[in-house]
């Protein structure tokens, strides 16, 4: 892995459920880390469903492998300044190289 690679700003959202006052559930942000990684655009399959049409973007994202400990499956990431927001669907660590490589779908 080479540092220089590493040249997008990469904000990681971890979410908790917690119940409110009125005995209903509310979605918290537990924390967001702002890290730098590699990121690389896979797919972009425009869908059809039910007459409505939708992109779907797929990223690969690779970062350091002590910096996406705390990433898990359905965290939500979002990539330098955009508003766009993306799910991790799949996470590979490599031992070797020590690097993480994740798979994340964008969120309509």
């Amino acid at each position: 892995m080479q540092a220089g690679k590493l040249n997008s700003r990469v904000t990681i959202k971890k979410t908790t459920r917690v119940q409110d006052e009125f005995g209903g559930w509310q979605n918290t942000s537990d924390y967001n880390v702002s890290v730098w990684a590699d990121v690389k655009q896979l797919s972009g399959e425009i869908s059809q469903e039910n007459g409505k049409r939708s992109l779907e973007l797929e990223v690969q994202i690779t970062m350091r492998k002590k910096t996406a400990e705390k990433v898990n499956l359905g965290d939500v990431i979002t990539i330098g300044n955009d508003a766009a927001e993306y799910r991790v669907n799949s996470k590979f660590d490599s031992v070797l190289d020590f690097y993480t490589e994740l798979k994340a779908t964008k969120i309509d």
